[in-house]
């Protein structure tokens, strides 16, 4: 037997590359249950979802029997106020404004430079199920103050002379119309602001629910057979987002319970958890889908080799193991031999003792006699920090199981020397977050222990 079987395993332990940079503690049971949790710390949450906009437009309105034209500038700050104890999640988005002015109100009697400084604060009530994002009509207050800084009356345009009298005359009647004009000002903005904010808000929940739709079609991609339900809920300190799946017949209702007690460590702002029961259904239908591509269960020594070409040089690259199946291609004929994976699940995961545990059920198929045993070749995966903002995942065990004393001792002294290999490329600690503009999700800490899987993060916003 030849080395392109031991990279082969190596190449398909790669499809699920994740370790940490320090070995983990024992996290208690998540069992044998496919589940996903999320959970946000909600006090950073809110002090980093902040948007600013400022908005300059021209006026041009009929208001209490005048003409007004001019110039207005709209200063907003939108945050995110998570409501603790709900379930569903609610959470309001507060946008605080100011509106300056500079306008002209022309009527019959006088024309009227004025000066304005509006203030507005409006809430605006969401709700988060898990999977639907439902929102509320906006409501809120707006105090207007209009001060006029000159009056031209008409009489004094037509009269030089009476223009200081008519002036000063006209200049007492809006000083004493002013309530009435603040009012009335308050009342147009609302009917400004308030429809616009709305639609803004609007639109882009629009957007996140896409998103999202998008990224809960992975786990569904994963679990075709199963149902799977979501839930959002917000504790005391912090948002915890869970789905579960279910036998697709189940009469299990769909509401999913949050974790109990916190998610989140201290230092922490951001914790995954996932089932290795997830993983391994994920790595399956890896697996599965690049068996397709390759033509069967059977994948010959001439298709290894070239895989594991590709793999060398990605790792070279420093980039992650993409494209490892070509979708279409013809299955070459084997040299000596072919690796046959079992039907069914070929594949396992467990996550145990601070590492990720790779279970392959494979025999090799030579191409001049009998094949050998079903064997389990088990990979143990753990990571390793390479620097201040990368790490990179290493073989640290390797074992073989389950056959005659000849073809273990075969096999096992191929795969042998796939410990301290390095699994893909180096990864980064540091990723961009699309939602929080300028900011990052910098990776803490990876464990693996306990059935789960445990991803827990820092957010950090470059100013």
């Amino acid at each position: 037997m030849s080395w392109p079987v031991g990279y082969w395993i190596l190449l398909v332990a790669a499809m699920l590359q994740s370790a940490g940079p320090a070995r983990p503690g024992a996290v208690e049971g998540a069992g044998d249950e496919l589940r996903l949790s999320l959970g946000l710390r909600s006090a950073r949450l809110q002090s980093l979802v902040l948007d600013e906009n400022v908005e300059r437009d021209e006026v041009r309105k009929r208001l209490m029997n005048s003409d007004v034209s001019g110039q207005q500038t709209t200063q907003t700050q939108t945050r995110v106020r998570i409501i603790p104890g709900t379930c569903p999640l609610k959470f309001e988005l507060e946008t605080v404004g100011e509106v300056s002015s500079e306008t002209t109100g022309l009527n019959a009697q006088a024309a009227v430079n004025s000066s304005g400084q509006h203030r507005f604060e409006v809430l605006k009530p969401l709700w988060f199920d898990g999977s639907l994002f439902r929102t509320q009509k906006g409501y809120g207050t707006i105090q207007a103050w209009q001060w006029p800084q000159r009056v031209t009356s008409r009489v004094g345009q037509r009269s030089p002379a009476l223009a200081p009298l008519s002036d000063r005359l006209a200049w007492n009647q809006v000083l004493l119309l002013q309530p009435r004009i603040n009012r009335a000002v308050a009342q147009d903005l609302s009917r400004d602001v308030l429809p616009k904010i709305d639609e803004q808000v609007e639109r882009r929940f629009a957007q996140l629910q896409e998103r999202w739709r998008l990224l809960q079609a992975e786990p569904e991609r994963w679990l075709p057979d199963r149902r799977i339900s979501w839930s959002a809920c917000a504790t005391e300190s912090e948002v915890q987002i869970a789905a579960r799946a279910t036998e697709s017949g189940s009469a299990e209702p769909v509401l999913v319970l949050p974790e109990a007690g916190s998610l989140l460590r201290e230092q922490e702002d951001v914790v995954l958890l996932v089932s290795e029961s997830v993983l391994g259904r994920a790595a399956n239908a890896a697996l599965e889908q690049a068996l397709a591509a390759w033509g069967g269960r059977i994948v010959p020594d001439t298709r290894l080799e070239e895989l594991r070409q590709r793999m060398r040089r990605l790792q070279g690259a420093g980039s992650e193991v993409e494209g490892t199946a070509v979708a279409g291609a013809a299955a070459a004929a084997a040299t000596l031999y072919s690796l046959e994976f079992a039907e069914g699940e070929a594949l396992r995961v467990q996550c145990v003792d601070g590492v990720l545990r790779v279970l392959l059920r494979v025999r090799v198929v030579p191409r001049a006699g009998a094949p050998s045993d079903w064997l389990q070749v088990r990979l143990d995966l753990r990571g390793e920090v390479r620097g201040a903002g990368v790490w990179r995942v290493l073989v640290s065990a390797v074992e073989v199981s389950g056959g005659t004393e000849g073809w273990l001792a075969l096999v096992g002294g191929v795969v042998r020397g796939l410990e301290g290999q390095q699994v893909g490329g180096e990864q980064p600690r540091e990723y961009a977050l699309e939602w929080l503009p300028g900011g990052r999700l910098y990776l803490r800490q990876v464990e693996s222990a306990g059935g789960r899987l445990r991803l827990s993060g820092v957010l950090q916003q470059q100013q």
